[in-house]
Formats: structure tokens, C-alpha cells, sequence
């Protein structure tokens, strides 16, 4: 039984994983298992008897007008008919295959016509956390945005970008308020891509007053850090938005994973009231993830001072 669950696990990641490989137009199917027992391709066969003859899936793309999706799912009946024929000939093995052929085929049906309750669900998460994401962004931009070169008082409140994401979250909330979540996530997600380009700008030491006066080594060293904090937040960000290439993604994570050793250094230093070279590491940090934005595909103006 247990093996048996471990299976099910595997089809249900296999269904995520089709709909990605449809969209990349691969074709991959779930490698067999070594040596299959007859009990565990039994299993496999009653299982997808199921999703195959009742579930709701199966009615959905029956009902729908989908004809490559309906190709499909009789493609996997095919291949699950053609599984019991080996079984019966104590062809394990080849059953095993045919029975994965078929657990694939199955998810490319269900990519082609997914649960509008379940698609709506993730609109819906989506929305929730892309908003999330806005409000934090924003909130960092003004508080970089006051720490910038002299700025009039409430020079915030007029900052255009500021007032054009205004603008995209109101929208939004309206479109979600009215049931039109995708569209509302497409107007979040452009607001999330103008504070993210804006935010690396304003990080950026030719906006930043570097000869602003701090108390002590100390507080230079706690607003660094929250800088440091703040490109990090960016990252997941990027990459999400702009999609870089796999050997973008890794040398992103090579930066950033720099900056973590030289981050903890600097807090190591910190501890030790050696703010100076503390300040060091951290911007040796801080320019790790710049290349690590720049590698995802966010360009931001580079460090200067560098001690």
C-alpha cells in the first residue's frame, strides 16, 4: 500500500509536470519502475481505471469541445486496455510502461481543460499574494525614496511612480471586486514589475546620498543592511517577472548565495563592534545581488563606494 501511495504521489506531480513540458512543447513521460511487482502494476491499472471511467476530470473533458484533449484521454484508454492485454500475459514490465503512457497522456488532457473552480482558486491566490507583494514593495520604495538626495517635503506623494501604481492597484481591486481576476493579476503584476524597476533605482548609489551624515558606525551599518534586505527581496521577484534562461537562474543563485556567507560575515563583525569592516563585507554583499538582479534580467545602478 504503501508503495502504492507513493505511485499516486508520482501521477499527481507527473499531471503538474505534463503541463509544463506541454507548454515548453517536450514530451516527457514518467520513467517505469525497476522491476515491477505484479501487485503494484495491478494497483497502478485500478487506479487509473478511475480517473479514467469516474472522476470528474474524465466527465470534464468528455463534455468539453476540446478534440486534442478528447484525443488524449482515448490515448490513455488505449494505453490502460493495451496494459491489462500485457498483464494478463504476464508482461509486467510493459504494462508498467503503457500504465505511465497513460498517466502522462491523462494530465495533458487535464491541462487542456482544467476545473474553472480550480483555475478560479488559483486566480485567486494569485491575486492575494501578488497584492501582498505591491504593498511591501511599495512601502520599501518610499522609505528608500526619503533617504534619497534632497527631496522637497511630500515629494513622495507626487513621485509619479508612485501615483502610476496607485493607479494600477485601484484598478485592479475594481476588476477583482467585479469578478475579473485574471485581468486584475495582470494590472498587479505590472505595478509589481514598475516598483521593482523603480526600487533598483532608487537603491542605486548615484540616488543614494552617500554623504548623508549617520550617528555612528552603527546606524550606517543598520541602514546597509536594510538596503542589503531590500535587493534581496527583488530576486524572486526578477526571476518570476523577467524568466531568465536556467544558467541565468544559477549564476543568479551563485550571487546570491555569496552575499549569504558575506551578509553573515558582516553580522559576525557587527557583533564584534568592527562596524567598518562590517560595512565592507555587507557591500561586498549588496554588489553580489546586484549581479544577481542583473543576471535575472534587472538592470540597477552599481555601488561606487566600496571600502
Amino acid at each position: 500500500m504503501t508503495r502504492l501511495l507513493r505511485w499516486i504521489a508520482l501521477a499527481v506531480a507527473t499531471c503538474t509536470s505534463a503541463a509544463v513540458h506541454a507548454a515548453q512543447g517536450e514530451a516527457k513521460v514518467p520513467s517505469p519502475v525497476v522491476n515491477p511487482s505484479r501487485q503494484l502494476v495491478e494497483q497502478k491499472a485500478a487506479f487509473l481505471k478511475r480517473a479514467l471511467s469516474d472522476s470528474p476530470a474524465a466527465r470534464r473533458i468528455e463534455a468539453s469541445n476540446n478534440t486534442e484533449a478528447k484525443k488524449y484521454l482515448a490515448s490513455a484508454q488505449e494505453n490502460y486496455h493495451s496494459a491489462l492485454f500485457s498483464i494478463k500475459n504476464n508482461d509486467v514490465s510493459g504494462a508498467d510502461k503503457l500504465l505511465n503512457q497513460a498517466t502522462w497522456l491523462i494530465g495533458k488532457a487535464r491541462q487542456l481543460v482544467p476545473d474553472p473552480s480550480e483555475r478560479n482558486v488559483e486566480h485567486r491566490v494569485r491575486y492575494a499574494q501578488t497584492l501582498d507583494s505591491v504593498e511591501s514593495l511599495r512601502i520599501s520604495y518610499q522609505r528608500h525614496l526619503q533617504r534619497a538626495k534632497p527631496q522637497q517635503p511630500g515629494a513622495a506623494a507626487n513621485d509619479a511612480l508612485l501615483t502610476k501604481v496607485a493607479r494600477l492597484v485601484d484598478s485592479a481591486k475594481s476588476l477583482a471586486d467585479s469578478g475579473q481576476v485574471v485581468q486584475a493579476n495582470k494590472s498587479l503584476g505590472e505595478a509589481e514589475r514598475t516598483l521593482m524597476v523603480g526600487l533598483g533605482r532608487v537603491l542605486g548609489s548615484k540616488t543614494i546620498e552617500y554623504s548623508q551624515r549617520f550617528e555612528s558606525p552603527a546606524e550606517e551599518y543598520a541602514y546597509e543592511l536594510e538596503r542589503n534586505h531590500s535587493y534581496a527581496v527583488l530576486i524572486p521577484i526578477a526571476l518570476q517577472g523577467f524568466r531568465p534562461t536556467d544558467e541565468a537562474v544559477r549564476d543568479a543563485e551563485r550571487f546570491v548565495d555569496a552575499n549569504r556567507r558575506l551578509r553573515e560575515q558582516a553580522q559576525r563583525q557587527a557583533a564584534a563592534k568592527d562596524h567598518r569592516s562590517a560595512l565592507a563585507s555587507l557591500r561586498g554583499g549588496t554588489a553580489q545581488l546586484q549581479s544577481a538582479l542583473e543576471a535575472a534580467g534587472l538592470r540597477v545602478p552599481r555601488d561606487s563606494k566600496q571600502e
